[in-house]
């Protein structure tokens, strides 16, 4: 279970932040999500022609329960 109040930290920590490890300019923003909630980004993305992309380019889902746990 994800506790709310590690979210502070975690913003306070890596946003802003520059990708030091892997030699990159990049920085790290941090922001609300558009679409909130596992089951409903399930939902936009089932359909989404992101689907027909490439498999490397598409989301993954992570099962974190049950007997696909890990999978």
């Amino acid at each position: 279970m994800i506790d709310p109040s590690h979210i502070i930290p975690f913003y306070e920590t890596l946003n802003g932040k520059k990708w030091e490890k892997f030699n990159s300019e990049k920085v790290a923003s941090i922001a609300y999500a558009r679409i909130q909630g596992k089951q409903a980004l399930i939902a936009h993305f089932q359909n989404s022609s992101l689907m027909n992309e490439d498999k490397r380019c598409r989301p993954i889902l992570f099962h974190t329960e049950g007997p696909n746990a890990g999978d």
